[in-house]
């Protein structure tokens, strides 16, 4: 049955998706597990001081934080804790995210209501985003850097607050407005010859130079060669980086690797017909996982296996319920339901 599912499967190949679900079942079981042996410091403040506590309900050893003062578990700070659903059930879900499912799908084989599935999604996103490895820059390694343009989503707010500030777009097209307008948010891409990647939403319309800046913090250090296009935004975060900054046309070949991401990053987003531009963020690091599964061999999943107690998240029911709205405040101050037509003309209809 698992063939079948895979095989259907788009973006990766067999093979590749079920590294995909193998991986990301090693890490849901790592974090269930916890690490073996005492903990060599709290998760919640890092603090390294740390005695026994007693142990649950389930007979599971407690430890105490002489730093924060809190007590927690193998499985705090983990994809499981303060979760009530059963193990299986991340389980099952890992494989039905592996292939792309609708968060409907989700929730009707999980028993699950859609506003469950979707923080399930959120947090098994961010626990991904805790196993990618770092961007490697520096001196001899080239980065090719450049923007993409998504149009802005705002599916959800709607529903929950009323407050939609312009006409609904039909789902999963695009905004038709030519050249780079406000109804769309840049996402700065970059690509080095070490085969690392990233992806940061930066901006509502045209990129600036503290955009850039934002997005390439502690991704380019001094000596990185970069190459971009010749958009002016990119010449003064690299020379206050003291990166060797390379110029070339927009359409060159020697943006081929980041046109190339560019390209897989559409296609990986055009099955959810529209991601929200609120949780965009959460989706471009599973885009990234999805792109570090396929350049990984399988001892990956050992690796994963033996990390757990770095599979931490920060997003909790509360957060995700309230969590802010991304660029929002070009919005700010509107009139509700803005007509795109009379604000960018004819040609945004």
């Amino acid at each position: 049955m698992l063939d079948m599912i895979l095989q259907e499967a788009e973006g990766l190949t067999l093979c590749e998706r079920r590294r995909l679900i193998e991986m990301l079942k090693a890490s849901v079981l790592a974090e269930l597990a916890g690490p073996a042996g005492e903990p060599s410091e709290c998760p919640r403040c890092r603090h390294d001081r740390v005695v026994r506590k007693g142990r649950d309900r389930d007979g599971s050893q407690r430890w105490l934080c002489r730093g924060c003062g809190r007590t927690f578990s193998r499985k705090t700070m983990g994809l499981l804790a303060l979760s009530k659903l059963e193990a299986w059930q991340w389980s099952r879900f890992v494989e039905l995210e592996a292939r792309h499912a609708s968060l409907a799908e989700c929730a009707s084989r999980l028993g699950v209501s859609g506003q469950t599935a979707h923080y399930m999604r959120i947090r098994l996103c961010e626990v991904m985003a805790s196993r990618l490895p770092a961007f490697r820059s520096g001196e001899g390694v080239e980065v090719q850097v450049d923007g993409t343009y998504l149009s802005e989503s705002l599916k959800g707010l709607g529903r929950w607050s009323g407050e939609m500030p312009r006409e609904s777009h039909r789902t999963g097209h695009d905004v038709h407005v030519r050249g780079i307008s406000n109804l769309k948010v840049c996402v700065v891409c970059g690509a080095n010859d070490l085969g690392d990647e990233f992806c940061r939403l930066a901006a509502r319309g045209a990129a600036t130079c503290g955009d850039v800046a934002s997005a390439l913090a502690g991704r380019v250090s001094e000596g990185t060669v970069v190459v971009t296009d010749d958009r002016s935004c990119y010449a003064r975060p690299l020379s206050d980086a003291r990166a060797a900054h390379r110029v070339v046309p927009a359409k060159s070949d020697a943006l081929g690797r980041v046109d190339a991401l560019h390209s897989r990053l559409d296609a990986f987003l055009e099955p959810f017909r529209g991601v929200s531009t609120r949780w965009l963020p959460w989706y471009l690091s599973w885009f990234l996982w999805e792109e570090h599964v396929r350049r990984s061999g399988l001892d990956r999943a050992e690796e994963m296996a033996a990390a757990s107690a770095s599979g931490a998240y920060e997003l909790t029911r509360r957060r995700h319920e309230e969590a802010g709205r991304p660029l929002w405040d070009y919005w700010e101050g509107r009139s509700p339901t803005v007509d795109p037509v009379a604000e960018y003309g004819p040609q945004a209809a």
